[in-house]
């Protein structure tokens, strides 16, 4: 017999989705061949002592063995299944809107995962759409999204929110090089003036000295003139 491809956890409750946990097991049975009417071995193999006990309460009085894989998932699903309200699922979806923090691959990220118990079936893609755009808190990414008509697609969508988010993104980094290259008094010290003060200071301050050291000031050249007068 070759060799199993990958391998499956037993289900612990407290731990795993069972959801997630059922899915992982139809992948796993699709990859390595199993064929139907060993499905139901495989599971009771898997699943854990703990869990089987559970499944064996609810199988009562058949035995799980006797039941078809189906079935038995269906059984385990009702107990250990996430209780999910449709319609409070639906309410979170269509209150939700883009966080000022949130960019907008992750708004449409987080979008798509409020949708996921919500049961919209055929019409999610129109109803995502619509969320998404009417969500959006930039109002220049809305306003570009409003330019399209009624055919655009919820992926075109995505796509072009992106763009001008990023666009929008660089022109404020442009904006801001700008006003730091424009503004001449911003944290700059004014050397003109500096320096004609410190020229002037100390250069009016050593003439004095000098003239006082070597005694042709101001005032000696006035008393010089007066007594030739």
């Amino acid at each position: 017999m070759a060799a199993l491809i990958g391998n499956i956890p037993e289900f612990v409750s407290s731990v795993h989705d069972w959801n997630v946990y059922s899915e992982r097991l139809e992948q796993y049975f699709l990859v390595n061949d199993i064929p139907e009417e060993k499905r139901s071995a495989l599971l009771i193999s898997v699943i854990g002592n703990d869990t089987y006990k559970s499944l064996r309460d609810l199988c009562h009085p058949a035995l799980p063995k006797d039941k078809p894989f189906e079935e038995l998932c269906d059984l385990l699903k009702k107990q250990y299944g996430p209780q999910v309200s449709v319609f409070r699922e639906r309410n979170n979806f269509y209150h939700a809107k883009q966080y000022d923090y949130e960019s907008v691959s992750a708004w449409y990220a987080r979008l798509k995962t409020l949708s996921v118990d919500c049961k919209f079936g055929d019409h999610l893609e129109s109803i995502l759409s619509d969320r998404f755009i009417s969500g959006l808190r930039n109002p220049a990414v809305l306003d570009r999204i409003c330019e399209e008509d009624e055919t655009l697609t919820l992926a075109k969508a995505v796509e072009i929110a992106m763009n001008k988010e990023s666009s929008v993104m660089d022109g404020r980094s442009y904006g801001r090089f700008n006003n730091y290259s424009n503004n001449t008094n911003w944290n700059r010290p004014n050397w003109n003036n500096n320096r004609r003060g410190g020229r002037g200071g100390r250069g009016r301050g050593g003439h004095r000295r000098f003239q006082n050291e070597s005694g042709g000031n101001e005032g000696g050249c006035g008393g010089s003139q007066a007594g030739d007068e």
